[in-house]
């Protein structure tokens, strides 16, 4: 049987849809999903008496269950060889209403083509929808002591735009979304039966984020001057495939301009480093003063806030690790692992072991730690201005490389910690147990609820890596002084 997923693989690249059906591929949810949508949803319409669908259950049952069940849940319908679950369906006084619930804030206008489909599939089993609406999560909730549904979720008859504002009537754009699936299921039939497709590179292939499946489409490794990797270039493509492959062969009236760009071509031309000297020394005495303190936290994202003025997709900053670099040389190291709701335990250790002078370097901090502070802030005020003082003493490490003012072509269009350790280092962080953040976040979520054996290793496991991310800002800010002196 084919899903409407499949639709969105297929429209997005035909290899894809056939990669995703021969190649397994483990998925982490970045997100904690720690509540169930649906089940808040019966709560919220006040359901009763319902038929639940389950996922292998034969097409009859739900079209049985259609006509002589006024609720359905997760019902499971079939038009050819396509099958769609409906989330919830209603009948009232002989009108049929379908909701379709999101744990996101702002379901787009893009999920229009999804509804169409699924109403689709109901039409060609005589079932007639009068009322379609969205069931979405509230952005302006705030938990209280429990979670209150009528306020956590909104059932809205619009979906959003780009930026967050209600725009297309949903009964209209399913009307404009509406379309033949024949097509759709024959190219799939046609894809499944082939034993190879031949492999195109074009933009959709690192669209929003590399492709689950680009290593399989290409495996090959690049030099690291390749011009593929020459950030935020809409023409990179194109010069690779006339023989521009080199970042010093760019044409310049067909790149962008930016200053990351000019880092990266100039480092091509110069033995492979490019590098502002007076810029990075300027920062450096602008903005570095001892003692150092070298700060990473760690974080869980849950989708339905979880505690007390917490609202949905806050996250919970659960770990940090803090090196702190006296004038004479001298290293500490300090740490924090919270369990469950800790984010006053948290706070209350890291304003304790702050030094309460000096410069807080931190790696990428206004999409991250900067935040996290602010949030804590709003969520415990009596905390606000000792928050405050540290968020504004926080310097950005990543700074002298997203701008431009230093570039190693081993960087290959990054600048994550994780890119420069071995680059201006002996270190990696593959010796580790717990070699990236989600891994990381995974180990929190065992360790919650491991017994004391297996609780002491996955604590080790994440001290290990946290303080591997503030020894890393240590290495980095180094490395950055050798090269300007």
């Amino acid at each position: 049987m084919y899903h409407i997923s499949d639709f969105k693989k297929l429209e997005r690249c035909p290899k894809q849809y056939w990669l995703s059906k021969r190649v397994e591929k483990e998925f982490v949810p970045y997100i904690t999903y720690n509540e169930d949508i649906i089940a808040l949803s019966i709560e919220l319409l006040m359901i009763q008496n319902v038929f639940t669908g389950q996922p292998n259950d034969p097409k009859e049952l739900a079209i049985e269950a259609f006509k002589n069940k006024k609720n359905l849940v997760n019902a499971r319908f079939s038009y050819e060889d396509l099958r769609v679950k409906v989330p919830i369906l209603l009948q009232e006084e002989e009108r049929v209403q379908v909701y379709f619930p999101f744990v996101n804030c702002y379901p787009k206008e893009s999920e229009a083509q999804m509804m169409a489909d699924t109403l689709s599939v109901l039409e060609k089993c005589d079932i007639k929808v009068d009322e379609v609406y969205a069931i979405h999560l509230n952005a302006d909730y705030i938990r209280e002591e429990t979670l209150d549904v009528r306020k956590l979720l909104v059932v809205n008859d619009h979906l959003f735009n780009s930026k967050n504002h209600p725009h297309g009537c949903i009964k209209d754009l399913i009307a404009e979304y509406t379309r033949d699936l024949l097509p759709l299921l024959e190219a799939l039939r046609k894809l499944d039966v082939q034993e190879k497709i031949e492999t195109k590179r074009t933009a959709v292939c690192t669209r929003g984020g590399k492709c689950a499946y680009y290593e399989q489409c290409f495996p090959e490794t690049l030099p690291s001057n390749s011009i593929m990797h020459l950030v935020q270039s809409s023409h990179k493509l194109e010069m690779f495939e006339e023989g521009r492959t080199r970042l010093q062969d760019a044409d310049v009236d067909r790149i962008e301009g930016t200053r990351f760009q000019f880092a990266q071509i100039m480092a091509d031309r110069n033995n492979g480093l490019f590098i502002d000297k007076g810029a990075i020394r300027i920062w450096m005495k602008e903005h570095i003063h001892y003692p150092i303190s070298y700060l990473d936290f760690e974080w869980e994202t849950l989708a339905y806030p979880p505690y007390k003025g917490m609202k949905p997709f806050d996250v919970l900053t659960f770990q940090y690790s803090l090196h702190i670099e006296k004038e004479n040389g001298d290293l500490e190291q300090r740490g924090f692992i919270g369990e469950k709701d800790c984010r006053e335990d948290f706070i209350r250790h890291l304003i304790n072991d702050l030094p309460k002078e000096g410069s807080i370097l931190v790696y990428n901090m206004e999409g991250a730690e900067k935040l996290r502070l602010i949030q804590l802030a709003k969520q415990f005020p009596q905390y606000k201005d000792e928050l405050q003082q540290i968020w504004e003493r926080m310097v950005d490490l990543s700074l002298p490389f997203s701008s431009g003012n230093i570039y190693d072509l081993r960087m290959e269009g990054m600048y994550s910690l994780k890119k420069l350790v071995p680059i201006f280092s002996d270190y990696t962080y593959e010796s580790l147990s717990v070699s990236h953040g989600m891994e990381a976040v995974q180990c929190w979520r065992e360790y919650e609820t491991s017994q004391k054996e297996r609780k002491e290793e996955l604590y080790q496991a994440l001290y290990e890596y946290c303080a591997m991310d503030t020894y890393a800002e240590y290495i980095i800010y180094h490395a950055l002084k050798d090269l300007v002196k």
